[in-house]
């Protein structure tokens, strides 16, 4: 018979025996003896070819997985389909009474005996819990074992270890305790065991001499094979073709010893996948399938040796394990199988008392004397679970044990078992410090012998030697053989071969679930494993620069680090160590470790490798990621690294930034909901970003240069701050801006938010550094609205405030580089904003200076009515000035300088008279309304000399000697007024400057500029300081100020001109004949305030047809000539209205909703846009019929160009924006960047001098073409359209300048809004962005209007039903608006508004107040703030408000300025916080009569 006919054969006689037996074992009186051991015979030959193929031998899974057309698993899993044979043996033939209970008189023991025979070859595809869950037979396998017959109490051992694997089973109470009389009795018969076995072994040895060819009639153990006729081995039988091994491909060394790359074109990584394939020879003689091929096995060619040298081998390599009759190999392997899993727990220790185990160990592992490796297999394997106590590691390592676990055949099973042994060595410090202190020579073959096992073992042989290195690295001893041994290529090789990360798609596809999840885990470990490495490295690179440093320095070198003792590193000290170096290390300085690294590949794989575990879902995905991001952390110190980062290299799918993936991996795109990761991904950007930018043996450039684009200029040595500027620069333009930002905000995950929050606020601060990103995030609104305040008031978790400190003292710095040197670090007030730290720096540079005359005038008062009159009288003579008070304590007219004061108003000579305050009013309550007389006082003087009497003793007074920081009472001017009773005068007094309260005064505090804190308190600076704060207290301070008064408050003016044009539109146009065309400057914004904020609904376009409901209108669009509307549907139709007659014509232009219409100029040609079905646009011409000219089949968005309308922009997938000219239509340009930034909302665009493109946040150059600038990506929804000026870039809130790239302003209010400009391009219209909910999409019902040369709101337009587009007329007159019903009513209609007027029900109101008013109101604010129309004021850059005089009311100036013009009426309405919303009507538009519906029934 053939092989192919030999495959089933056991597989049919299993299954013929399991149909006899389900037919017999109904019978009366049924023995099932025989039948199970002829089962049990065909499992145990299929489990010899099974073996015989060199599988794992620490492999646990089902023999199918491992092979799917293995002979073994096809019979488990027959055997395990029949589930009544399986309870039968389990539940009856198991037991001791069998036929006892059966009533006959008959011993069961030979039944049990082919029972458990049967279950023990089952083992490997059986679910060991039932062995717990059968009833009663753990105890009845005790019972066996104290029995001692045989076989039955060797196979109750082999069953027993099984059970014992089970923890609920071995930690049982009633189970230790058999154990502990178990235990020793085990290790008693094991020593007798080893001591026949030896015998038999002496007594072979003596044969072999009487018969020296014996072995090719009989194997080791006499158990003879015969070749049948088919030239099958007797009882081992054949294997079945393309057996699947863990490593496929054959694979060896060649002449150098190098490996040599296997069939599939990778380097093997393991030699034991060549003890694995089977050899293809022909002729007699050949060896069975399935025999290894490796190191040690029989070569391919027979001339130089016979096939006995693979008999002679066998059990070196992979053991033979011969189970009925038991054999003393088989009892001897059931006991250490027992022994294996309960030797970890503690109490086998005082059990092993005198026992000597180790020393019956170590006669096993010697392989050379017992020529078997299954056997020392298992012994390694007792060995491992003993080393989990560091009673037995050291004393094996002491007995010079280390020595005997690296003589294993090599390949071999028992090697494969030393591996386990070393990793568990390796798991104690201990144990490794007196490893360590071995001899030189033990260290390196130890050193070589794990690095063979990282080649030629089996994947668990692998994984344990890599596991050992990764323990083992932080020893140096250990580290600095490894490095000589080019073991980094080795240990590189585990990973870089495997077919995981292979470029080619079929190798990573033709891989199976288990095999994918085997290579996984290899790049776990290989992965931690580079970790240790370059964390020990660090710590000694470290270590020698601070050495090197403090000699250089004159001081004493630090004590050497000993070479036994482990280099352990925190986290924290890892990046204390890594800035330690950017600062110490030479910038040309070789570091061979991380070279050899990089030399190797290994920046490019640990990217690749984090990229590509985005798709690996398993648990150790975030550990390997991790550990791939902490090895980029410290190689980042090397220039080359931080160069290579910035560059691309290549996926399996695409092509990556290094850089944008780490930001990616922070953001948790690679791993989500892993803090751990985000932050090692963090820590990376923190180094590259945060580094020095002039580092040790560098000279900074007196200009920072570019990057070179020459050819090889990213390969030559770079200055550092060149290789910085390039690191800042790719950041940037991976939209790392925008990721450090969201995470600064993150509040998730919670316990983890503080330290995130931190990293990213650090990595920032390095970024600030970079000019063009300081310009770009001075601009933002999160450093002007007070979300960095809200952010730094609060830790996210209370527990994490050590985080929450860190995140304070870098948003501090970040404050600072953002807004510019302070010198003041401590802020008393977290509160700060950009503007409030401009204003601080004003005041700072402001000279203070004042009238020293005045000073004396104030302490000649002030000791006046405190009673010291001749202390005063004195001060008045000698300094010669005009008191404030008389000697009596009267006042006298206040005198002021002659020159004209900054802060002077009329209404100020009004503040300094005040009322005098009463007796019983304490001088806590400086801050009461202050009570105004008028200006003119008559015989003033003499009244106030009657009211006050001189003070028989001194009165307290305040202490002026104490600082304004340490106070909250700032100085006051006290001045006695006329009472109509006489009082004694008291100290307690109003003061006639404006007062602030402690909140005030703290946040004047927090903004002073003080250059030295420790300067001493007089009263010039307290005078200075309360100047300063004053000052401070601006809305608009300036720098150049003139001498402050201290008589009057101070205030700067305001920057609105007084030949500005005024709010009030009558006055405005009354002006415009003398300041033509628009009655002074900022007249056109005040006109289009007035006309923008107005919009009156006229006519309202409904669908016709049956579908009415269903077909809603999505888009619309104005015809060149304005004479119809182009309305779009949600089926696809595209509805034209005529505007005179309101006729309707529908065309049918797309299978899916049209969001997209535009008429060109000359009203011929009209483009659509659908989304959903190709082709995506279309272009259609406009004339007697509504004729299809061409498709754009993957062009999802179209539109005209702006200037000439002879091209078309369109937009496709992936960022690409193609040109089609109109004439020819032909392409005439592909526009794909070379990084994009993926809006969601991508939308290609001419800018109005049809040279320039953007698309996707790129700017192009039409006429290059060639890509100009990528725009920093701070939004994720809009890519941007041009201002119609061309000389601006609105994208989402950012408004980018075109001609410096820079952002000059955020406008909050244009969050997520699609903009229209009106055709004048002089106002904008936003339109909010639906909403995407779980079950439904949600618009806004409203739109905006914005003023497109400042972005101030001009008003909210109130619509009540959801606005899905809108249009403006060529003329500017009208406006299109598509409305949706919400709710029940969810009608669709496209409503015509006219601009500029105001609604029928507002012009009612509005004639009816003339009519109560008696004139018309011409107020043209309509709810407008006050700021709208005085430069940029209002320009809603800034969130807090910061109009007034800085007390929060009006002061004075605002309100009697007689050059304003503006009335009560209209400052009533300037309060008005609604921004010219027009939304307070409950009358829905539909009901105006004057609104005429078109369309419908």
């Amino acid at each position: 018979m053939g092989e192919t006919e030999d495959e089933p054969l056991s597989l049919n006689l299993f299954q013929d025996l399991i149909k006899e037996w389900d037919t017999d074992h109904v019978q009366n009186n049924y023995d099932p003896t025989e039948i199970l051991h002829k089962m049990a015979d065909i499992l145990e030959k299929e489990t010899n070819v099974y073996m015989a193929s060199d599988p794992d031998p620490f492999e646990e899974r089902h023999p199918s997985r491992v092979d799917p057309e293995c002979q073994l698993g096809l019979l488990l899993k027959a055997y395990f389909k029949k589930e009544s044979l399986v309870q039968e043996v389990f539940n009856h033939y198991m037991k001791e009474n069998y036929f006892t209970r059966a009533g006959l008189d008959q011993s069961s023991f030979n039944l049990n005996v082919s029972a458990c025979r049967l279950v023990l070859d089952i083992l490997p595809g059986l679910e060991i819990g039932v062995l717990n869950d059968t009833d009663g037979l753990i105890s009845q396998l005790y019972k066996w074992v104290s029995g001692k017959l045989e076989p039955l109490c060797s196979y109750a051992t082999g069953l027993l270890a099984v059970a014992m694997e089970l923890n609920e089973v071995a930690t049982e109470a009633e189970i230790r305790e058999k154990n502990s009389k178990l235990v020793p009795e085990m290790l008693a018969r094991l020593r007798e065991l080893q001591d026949e076995a030896e015998k038999e072994r002496d007594q072979a040895r003596s044969d072999r001499f009487k018969r020296p060819f014996a072995l090719f009639s009989k194997s080791p153990l006499k158990n003879p094979r015969r070749l049948s006729a088919e030239g099958e081995v007797d009882g081992v039988g054949k294997l079945s073709n393309g057996i699947v091994t863990i490593n496929g491909g054959s694979g060896g060394k060649d002449q150098d010893g190098e490996l040599v790359l296997g069939a599939g074109g990778k380097k093997e990584t393991g030699g034991g996948g060549g003890c694995k394939k089977a050899l293809e020879r022909s002729g007699s003689g050949t060896l069975a399938p399935g025999w290894p091929n490796g190191i040690m096995s029989p070569p391919r060619s027979s001339t130089e040796n016979s096939s006995s040298s693979w008999a002679e081998m066998e059990l070196n390599v992979i053991g033979h394990f011969e189970i009925f009759p038991v054999s003393l190999q088989a009892s001897q392997i059931f006991i250490l199988r027992l022994l294996t899993p309960l030797a970890e727990y503690q109490d086998f220790l005082s059990l092993t008392q005198g026992s000597r185990i180790l020393e019956v160990l170590e006669r096993y592992i010697n392989v050379r004397e017992t020529r078997d490796a299954r056997l020392a297999f298992e012994a390694l394997k007792l060995l491992a679970s003993l080393f989990c106590h560091k009673k037995f590691t050291l004393e094996w390592v002491a007995t010079g044990g280390l020595s005997l676990l690296m003589q294993m055949p090599r390949p071999s099973m028992a090697a494969t078992g030393s591996s386990l042994c070393l990793y568990y060595l390796a798991c104690d410090d201990d144990t490794m410090e007196k490893i360590c202190s071995l001899p030189p020579h033990t260290l390196q073959d130890l050193v070589k012998y794990c690095l063979w096992l990282l080649e030629c073992s089996h994947e668990t042989g692998r994984q344990y030697s890599i596991m050992f290195f990764g323990l083992a690295f932080p020893f140096r001893t250990i580290l600095d053989i490894f490095d000589a041994s080019d073991g980094l290529r080795k240990l590189y090789n585990t990973i870089s071969t495997l077919s995981i990360i292979s470029d080619r798609d079929d190798d990573r596809d033709s891989m199976s679930d288990d095999q994918e999840f085997m290579q996984r885990q290899s790049v776990r470990y290989t992965t931690q494993s580079l970790k240790k490495y370059v964390e020990a490295h660090l710590a000694i690179r470290v270590e020698e620069e601070i050495s090197s440093d403090l000699t250089r320095a004159g001081g004493s070198p630090q004590p050497p680090h000993p070479s036994y003792k482990p280099y352990r590193l925190e986290q924290e000290q890892v990046t204390e160590h890594i800035f330690t170096l950017l600062e110490l290390m030479n910038y040309r300085g070789r570091w061979e470790p991380i070279d050899r690294l990089i030399k190797l590949g290994g920046i490019q794989l640990l990217l690749q490798v984090i990229a590509l575990s985005y798709d690996w879902t398993y648990a150790g995905r975030a550990e390997t990621v991790k550990c791939g991001l902490d090895v980029l952390a410290v190689c980042s110190v090397i220039p080359r690294v931080q160069l290579a980062l910035c560059e691309k290299f290549d996926l399996p799918d695409e092509s990556a930034v290094g850089i944008n993936i780490v930001l990616g991996t922070a953001e948790g795109e690679i791993v989500p909901d892993s803090p751990e990761v985000q932050r090692a991904a963090l820590l990376v950007l923190c180094h590259l970003l945060c580094g020095p930018v002039v580092r040790p043996g560098c000279v900074k450039h007196t200009a920072t240069p570019t990057p070179s684009k020459r050819r090889g200029g990213s390969d030559r040595v770079k200055s550092s701050d060149e290789v910085i500027n390039k690191v800042w620069e790719c950041v940037r333009a991976n939209n790392g801006i925008m990721a450090l930002l969201q995470l600064m905000q993150t509040k998730a995950p919670l316990t983890d938010a503080d330290s995130i929050r931190a990293l990213a606020c650090r990595a920032l601060v390095g970024l600030a550094r970079s000019s063009t990103a300081t310009q770009i995030m001075s601009k933002l609104p999160i450093f002007n609205n007070g979300v960095l305040n809200m952010l730094l008031r609060e830790p996210v978790l209370q527990d994490k405030r050590a985080e929450h400190v860190k995140f304070q003292k870098h948003a501090h710095e970040l404050i600072e580089k953002v807004s510019g040197p302070m010198s003041r670090k401590n802020y008393e007030n977290n509160d700060i904003t950009l503007d409030m730290l401009h204003r601080a720096s004003v005041v700072a540079n402001t000279r203070i200076r004042y009238n020293n005359k005045q000073l004396l005038q104030l302490m000649h008062e002030h000791l006046v009515l405190s009673g010291l009159n001749k202390t005063a009288e004195v001060l008045k003579n000698e300094s010669d000035f005009v008191p404030l008070v008389d000697s009596s304590g009267g006042s006298v007219p206040p005198v002021y300088p002659v020159r004209s004061m900054i802060s002077f108003h009329p209404s100020h000579l009004n503040r300094r008279m005040i009322s005098s305050p009463t007796p019983s009013r304490p001088i806590s309550t400086p801050s009461r309304q202050i009570t105004s007389i008028p200006s003119s006082r008559p015989n003033h003087t003499a009244t106030s000399r009657q009211q006050v009497t001189t003070p028989t003793r001194p009165l307290p007074t305040t202490n002026t000697n104490r600082s304004t920081t340490s106070t909250s009472i700032p100085i006051r001017v006290n001045r006695p007024t006329r009472t109509s009773v006489p009082t004694t005068p008291t100290p307690a007094t109003r003061s006639a400057m404006k007062t602030m309260d402690a909140s005030d005064q703290s946040t004047s505090k927090a903004l002073e500029q003080v250059g030295d804190t420790k300067h001493e308190v007089s009263l010039g600076s307290i005078v200075s300081d309360f100047l300063s704060s004053q000052h401070a207290l601006c809305r608009n301070p300036m720098t150049t100020c003139p001498e402050f008064d201290l008589l009057l408050p101070h205030k700067c003016p305001d920057q609105r001109s007084r030949r500005a044009a005024p709010l009030n539109f009558t006055s405005r146009y009354s002006k415009k004949s003398l300041f033509p065309p628009y009655g002074g400057p900022d007249g056109s914004k005040l006109d289009r305030k007035l006309v923008y904020s107005r919009f009156r609904p006229v006519k309202s376009f409904r669908a016709g047809g049956d579908d009415r409901e269903e077909n809603v209108f999505t888009s619309c669009a104005f015809s060149g000539d304005s004479q119809f509307l182009f309305a779009g549907t949600y089926m696809g139709d595209v509805k034209m209205y005529n505007l005179q007659s309101s006729e309707e014509t529908t065309y049918q232009c797309h299978d899916s909703y049209v969001y997209h219409v535009q008429p060109s100029r000359d009203s011929k040609l009209v483009i659509t846009s659908s989304s959903w079905r190709t082709p995506y646009s279309k272009l259609w011409s406009v004339g007697d019929f509504f004729d299809e000219k061409k498709q754009f089949k993957d062009e999802e968005y179209l539109e005209f160009s702006c200037n000439v309308q002879d091209k078309v922009v369109g937009t496709q997938s992936d960022a690409v924006a193609t040109i089609y000219d109109l004439h020819t239509g032909q392409l005439s340009r592909t526009l794909k960047p070379t990084s994009s930034n993926g809006y969601s909302r991508n939308r290609a665009t001419f800018d109005p001098t049809d040279d320039l493109i953007l698309s996707d946040g790129v700017l192009w150059d039409y006429r290059a073409p060639r890509q100009i600038h990528k725009f920093d990506k701070l939004n994720q929804t809009l890519s941007g359209v041009f201002h119609p000026n061309g000389l601006e870039i609105i994208s989402n809130t950012e408004v980018w300048d075109i001609r410096t790239f820079h952002l000059l302003r955020t406008v909050p209010q244009l969050d997520q809004c699609q903009i229209v400009f009106n055709s004048g391009g002089e106002v904008i219209f936003g339109l909010n962005l639906e909403q995407e909910l779980e079950d439904e999409t949600k618009f806004e019902t409203a739109f905006k209007t914005f003023d497109a040369s400042d972005y101030s709101l001009i008003a909210t337009i109130e619509t009540k039903k959801s606005v899905l587009g809108l249009c403006s007329s060529w003329d500017d007159q009208s406006l299109a608006v598509v409305e949706q019903g919400n709710g029940e009513c969810v009608e669709s209609a496209v409503r015509m508004y006219d601009v500029g007027r105001l609604r029928a029900e507002e012009e009612d109101q509005e004639d009816d107040g003339e009519d109560e008013d008696g004139g018309p109101d011409d107020d043209d604010s309509d709810g407008s703030s006050d700021g709208m129309g005085g430069g940029d004021d209002n320009d809603d850059e800034y969130g807090e408000d910061l109009s007034g005089s800085g007390s929060g009311t009006p002061s004075e100036d605002d309100l009697d300025d007689p050059d304003d013009e503006v009335d009560a009426d209209e400052v009533e309405d300037l309060d008005d916080d609604d921004g010219g919303t027009i939304a307070d009507d409950d009358d829905s538009w539909e009901d105006i009569e004057v609104e005429e519906e078109v369309g419908g029934d």
